[in-house]
């Protein structure tokens, strides 16, 4: 055997060992800041992404009270009869059940930036920008705010306040069929 054969397999053998390496601290060091760097803006793109669902959802709430209102109060409209009395914010109906009038029957809303709207004295939605009734001969007409006896339909236009102070608003127009 020679010996510098010897040295030279130790040798090699060596090199080998000492070329298996790990990560080194810098480079985890960098991984991490880089990892945080990351996650911060995920979290805020997450942080608004939340924000709008639940603004969206909050509005989506308001409208639909303001429609299931407006579909109570049409409902309630296209049954009348007779108007006692009808002003831009109120107007008053017999209450009719089973063809029998049992009482008047008012939709008041006071005139208030949101106050509630009722009906029959009891709050059919709440924060209620503007309400507005109109009376009307015929779909081309512009309306008038005091019930004079011979209109044949009835405007209606809600406006409420939703999320981040949003109004919406809404407009429909009613044909009592007994009038």
């Amino acid at each position: 055997h020679h010996p510098f054969v010897c040295k030279g397999i130790r040798r090699s053998s060596m090199k080998i060992k000492n070329n298996i390496n790990g990560f080194t601290l810098i480079e985890m060091i960098t991984s991490i800041v880089l990892i945080g760097i990351l996650a911060t803006f995920m979290s805020m793109g997450v942080g608004k992404i939340i924000e709008g669902y639940i603004f969206t959802k909050a509005n989506a709430d308001t409208t639909l009270r303001a429609q299931m209102a407006l579909t109570r109060l049409m409902k309630e409209f296209s049954s009348i009869d007779q108007v006692s009395n009808g002003s831009k914010t109120s107007i008053t109906y017999p209450y009719i059940r089973n063809g029998i009038s049992i009482h008047s029957r008012p939709v008041s809303w006071s005139g208030t930036a949101s106050a509630p709207l009722l009906l029959g004295g009891n709050i059919l939605i709440e924060n209620v920008n503007d309400f507005e009734l109109s009376y009307h001969m015929s779909h081309s007409d512009g309306g008038d705010h005091n019930w004079g006896g011979a209109e044949k339909m009835i405007g209606i236009t809600l406006k409420t306040t939703g999320a981040s102070d949003v109004v919406s608003f809404f407009s429909i127009r009613v044909i009592p069929r007994n009038l």
